[in-house]
C-alpha cells in the first residue's frame, strides 16, 4: 500500500466519528436559525424605496402607453389644464360627469412645477411619470416593511422580489392600463390599497383605534378618489374588525402597558368604531372631491356615484361598459399568467396552500383544542380573501380590461409570497421523509424559494423586453416630429414654428391618424402649433372631441404705438364646464370629428404588409405622390406572429412578422 493511500485511510478514520457529529450539529443549528428567521437580511423603508424607484424610473422612461383610455381620459385632460387645449371623451361632458377632475388636477400641479425646469412638453410628460413612480415606490416599500414586520421576513423578501421584477407592476406603476406608472384611477386605487394593507396586515387591536381609521381612510380615498369598486377589498378587513378580538395590549410612548379585556359587547363597539371611521373619512374625502370637481364642472356632483350608476344600473337601459367590448371568463387568468407567470398561479393557489399547511403542520401551533391549532391559519386565510373577491367579481363581468386588475396587484403579491413560504417548508419536510440529511434539508429550504423566484424574474424580464422591443414604435415616431424644428431654434422649443406665439399669420398644422387613433400617446408628444386630427377608418365607435381651447388672440401696442396681435393663454378652463354636441353614452359614431385627408400636414400610420388594405384604410406609405416618409420604426404584427414568441422576448425569436410605424409629411408642389 502506498503512503498516500495510507494517509487517506487514516484521515477517514479520524474524521468519521467526530467531524460527522460536528457537521450534523452545525447543520441543525443552521436549520434552526433559518426557521427562527434570525439573521434574515431585510431592507429599511428608505432602502426598499430607493431600489424600487430604480425600476419605477425605468418604467417611467420606457413603459408604453398602450391603452387609449389612459391617453384620452387622463393625459389629454392633463395637457388641457397645462397647455390650454386637448381632446376629451364623453365621460368629461357635463351631461355625464363620470371622470373626476380632482385626479387630473393633482397630476397637473406636478406638471406645473416641472414646467419650471423643462423646455418641452415631452420632458413634462416624463417627469409626471417619474413622480408617479416615486409615489408607487414609496407605497410598495411601506407595504413590504409591514409584511416583513408583521407576517414574516422571508415573506417580505418574496414580496419585494415579486414587486421589483413583475411585468404587471412595471406596467401598472406609471401608466394607464397595461402599464402601472399607470396614470389611471385603477393605478391610484392600487397605490391606496398598498397603503391600506400596510396597516390592515397589522393585528386587530381593541385599544388602538388608529389602525381602523387609517385603513378606512386609504380604502375610502382609493374608492372615492380613484375607482369606487376598490372598496371591495375592504370587506374582509371589516369582517376581521368585528369578528376577531386580536391584540389586547398596547404600549404607550411613556412605556405604560395598557390591557383590554373582551367584554360581552366588544363586537358592537367595534362595529360602531368602524361605522364612525367610515362616516368621518368618507364625508371628509367626498367633501374635498366635490369641491375640486365643482371648480371645473361648475356643478356639484359625486363622480364616484356617477361611475357606479353607469357601470351597474345603466345596463337595463342598453348602456353600460359592455358597449366597449366583452371578453371570455378566463381573460384574467390568461392576463395574469402573461404578467406574473408562475407567481399568478401561486397567488390563485394560496388558499389551498394555507389549508394543506393547517392540516400537515397543525401540531406546530400549541393549544388544547383543534381550533387552537388551526386558528392562526384562519386569521392568515382572511388576509388572502381580498384577492379572491376582486378576481372572481371582475371575472363575472362581461367587460374586462387589464387595468381592472391593478387594484389587486398588492394582494396578488401577498398571496403568492405566502404560497412560496409554505411550499418551501413542504419541500424540506418531503426531503426529510425521503431520508435527506439536515444539511440537504437546509439547502432545500433555502433554494426552493430562490428557484421559484429566479424562474419568475427571468420570465418577467423577458415579458418586459418583449413589450419594449415589439411595440415601442408610437413613442419613437411621434417624437420624431420635433426634428422638423429649425436648427437655430432657441426660445420656443415647444413649437415647430418658433414665431408661432407672436405671429398670428402662422396657422396650426394638423397631424392626422386613421386606424391608429388608439395608439396615439397624447399631445404631449406633439409641438404646440400642431393638433391631432382623425381620419375616417373602419372603426365605427365614438371618438374623442376637442376641448374648447383656452388660447385666444389678444393685442397690445408696441413702442411705436402700433397694434400687435399675439396668442395668449387664458386660464379659464371653460371647456371643462361644457357638454359638447355629439357626445353620447351609447358609443355611437359622431361623423363631425373627422377631417379630410387634404387637410392633413402630417400623417401617422401603421403599415402591415400581411394585412389587406381597404378604401378607408389604404396603405398610405405607398402613396408617394402625396406623402413623404419622415420616420419609420418596426412594429410587431401580432396577429400574424406566433403567440409565445410575441408574448416573451427570446434572442432570435422565430415566427415574428413585422410592419412599419411611420410619420409622413404632405408633399408640396
Amino acid at each position: 500500500m502506498s503512503g498516500s493511500e495510507l494517509r487517506a485511510r487514516n484521515k477517514k478514520k479520524v474524521e468519521t466519528p467526530v467531524a460527522a457529529s460536528i457537521r450534523d450539529m452545525k447543520d441543525i443549528r443552521e436549520a434552526q436559525a433559518l426557521l427562527s428567521e434570525s439573521g434574515t437580511v431585510t431592507l429599511s423603508l428608505m432602502s426598499a424605496f430607493r431600489i424600487l424607484f430604480i425600476m419605477r424610473c425605468f418604467s417611467a422612461l420606457y413603459r408604453l402607453v398602450d391603452d387609449c383610455d389612459e391617453v384620452y381620459n387622463y393625459w389629454e385632460p392633463t395637457h388641457y389644464l397645462l397647455q390650454g387645449y386637448g381632446r376629451e371623451t364623453w365621460e368629461y361632458s357635463t351631461d355625464y360627469k363620470i371622470r373626476s377632475w380632482a385626479f387630473i388636477f393633482v397630476n397637473a400641479l406636478v406638471g406645473l412645477v416641472t414646467k419650471v425646469i423643462t423646455s418641452t412638453k415631452i420632458q413634462t410628460f416624463y417627469l409626471i411619470r417619474m413622480a408617479l413612480g416615486a409615489a408607487c415606490s414609496y407605497v410598495e416599500a411601506r407595504f413590504y416593511r409591514t409584511v416583513t414586520e408583521e407576517i414574516n421576513p422571508h415573506v417580505g423578501r418574496y414580496i419585494f422580489a415579486i414587486l421589483f421584477f413583475g411585468a404587471g407592476m412595471f406596467n401598472a406603476s406609471t401608466a394607464n392600463n397595461g402599464s402601472l406608472l399607470a396614470y389611471l384611477p385603477s393605478t391610484f386605487a392600487m397605490y391606496c390599497v398598498f397603503m391600506a394593507f400596510s396597516y390592515a396586515l397589522k393585528p386587530v387591536s381593541d385599544i388602538d383605534r388608529t389602525r381602523t381609521y387609517k385603513v378606512v381612510f386609504w380604502i375610502g380615498l382609493g374608492a372615492l378618489g380613484g375607482w369606487p369598486f376598490a372598496a371591495l377589498v375592504g370587506l374582509p378587513f371589516a369582517a376581521e374588525e368585528i369578528l376577531i378580538f386580536g391584540r389586547d395590549t398596547m404600549t404607550k410612548e411613556d412605556g405604560t402597558v395598557v390591557r383590554s379585556l373582551a367584554v360581552p359587547n366588544w363586537r358592537w363597539k367595534r362595529l360602531l368604531r368602524l361605522v364612525e371611521a367610515t362616516l368621518i373619512c368618507g364625508a371628509g374625502i367626498t367633501f374635498m372631491l366635490v369641491l375640486m370637481d365643482q371648480m371645473f364642472y361648475r356643478q356639484y356632483t359625486i363622480v364616484a356615484w356617477n361611475i357606479i350608476k353607469y357601470n351597474i344600473f345603466a345596463g337595463t337601459e342598453g348602456r353600460g361598459p359592455e358597449l366597449y367590448g366583452t371578453e371570455p371568463w378566463y381573460y384574467y387568468i390568461l392576463n395574469g399568467i402573461l404578467n406574473f407567470n408562475i407567481v399568478f398561479l401561486l397567488a390563485m393557489g394560496s388558499g389551498v396552500c394555507v389549508a394543506i399547511t393547517a392540516f400537515i403542520d397543525r401540531s406546530r401551533v400549541p393549544g388544547t383544542t383543534k381550533l387552537d391549532a388551526v386558528w392562526p391559519y384562519v386569521v392568515l386565510g382572511l388576509k388572502l380573501v381580498p384577492f379572491y373577491i376582486w378576481f372572481f367579481v371582475f371575472s363575472l363581468q362581461a367587460h374586462k380590461e387589464e387595468r381592472f386588475m391593478y387594484v389587486a396587484y398588492p394582494l396578488l403579491a401577498l398571496n403568492a409570497a405566502i404560497s412560496i413560504f409554505l411550499i418551501r417548508s413542504w419541500a424540506s419536510r418531503l426531503a426529510g421523509k425521503l431520508g435527506a440529511s439536515a444539511a440537504t434539508r437546509v439547502l432545500v429550504l433555502r433554494y426552493t424559494s430562490l428557484a421559484i423566484l429566479a424562474v419568475y424574474a427571468l420570465l418577467s424580464v423577458s415579458r418586459i423586453i418583449a413589450l419594449l422591443t415589439y411595440y415601442r414604435a408610437p413613442f419613437v415616431v411621434y417624437s420624431s416630429l420635433w426634428r422638423e424644428q429649425a436648427p437655430d431654434q432657441l426660445m420656443n422649443r415647444n413649437y415647430l414654428q418658433e414665431e408661432f406665439p407672436e405671429n398670428t399669420n402662422l396657422t396650426l398644422k394638423n397631424v392626422c391618424v386613421g386606424k391608429e387613433w388608439h395608439r396615439f400617446p397624447s399631445q404631449f408628444f406633439l409641438p404646440s402649433d400642431t393638433r391631432i386630427q382623425f381620419l375616417k377608418s373602419e372603426f365605427k365607435g365614438q371618438l374623442p372631441q376637442t376641448f374648447e381651447e383656452d388660447i385666444k388672440i389678444s393685442t397690445y401696442r408696441d413702442a411705436e404705438g402700433k397694434e400687435v396681435a399675439y396668442r395668449q393663454r387664458v386660464y379659464g378652463w371653460y371647456g371643462a364646464r361644457q357638454a359638447p354636441a355629439g357626445f353620447n353614452d351609447l358609443n355611437l359614431e359622431n361623423p363631425t370629428v373627422y377631417v379630410n385627408e387634404d387637410e392633413c400636414d402630417y400623417l401617422v400610420d401603421l403599415d402591415l404588409p400581411l394585412h389587406s388594405a381597404s378604401e378607408l384604410e389604404p396603405r398610405y406609405i405607398r402613396d408617394t405622390e402625396h406623402w413623404q416618409v419622415l420616420s419609420c420604426y418596426p412594429y410587431l404584427d401580432a396577429q400574424n406572429s406566433h403567440r409565445l414568441s410575441r408574448a416573451f422576448w427570446v434572442p432570435g425569436s422565430p415566427q415574428l412578422q413585422w410592419g412599419e410605424y411611420c410619420m409622413m409629411k404632405r408633399r408640396t408642389a
